[in-house]
């Protein structure tokens, strides 16, 4: 009797299949990291601006003028200086401009309209709302943090736009 050595042809064609079939049911799992790793991130944002705009209020509690329709705080005054980096408030709380929100981060963002970005963040103001996108996102409002200023009986409303990442 001849002893076999290796496989026949139908066991490689059975794991071929079989492997093939674990590859299929598991890519999409893979295909959709990036997509998580954007979503992910926008969440870290959204993190940061809340307490951002809760240390920006508590700033604003002392200064007085949390109840005010619209104002400026001074965030960073320099010693022996009378310059002073301020933020546009509205009701105590940072205004949904260029001016207001954008200023809180630590490394200001790009605008929309910028012909390149080096930074991690951009943003665009559309209809009374400004949105954070990261400029490689693949639907710019659709894969952003949106942020919608106070009014005097509502707080900020910070709403992550996943559909597009």
């Amino acid at each position: 009797m001849r002893r076999q050595n290796g496989f026949t042809l139908i066991e490689l064609v059975v794991v071929i299949v079989i492997l093939g079939i674990l590859a299929a049911t598991a890519a999409p799992k893979f295909m959709n990291l990036q997509s998580d790793a954007r979503i992910s991130a926008l969440d870290g944002l959204k993190a940061s601006l809340k307490s951002g705009v809760s240390m920006v209020y508590s700033k604003a509690i002392l200064s007085g003028v949390e109840r005010t329709a619209t104002g400026k705080l001074c965030l960073d005054k320099v010693a022996g200086s009378s310059d002073c980096d301020s933020v546009d408030l509205v009701y105590g709380r940072p205004a949904a401009t260029a001016t207001g929100i954008v200023k809180i981060l630590q490394e200001e963002p790009c605008v929309s309209t910028a012909d390149s970005c080096d930074r991690d963040w951009m943003y665009e103001i559309k209809e009374g709302k400004l949105y954070f996108y990261s400029p490689t996102s693949p639907d710019k409002l659709g894969c952003s943090v949106q942020y919608t200023e106070a009014s005097e009986n509502t707080t900020p409303i910070f709403t992550v736009n996943s559909d597009g990442c």
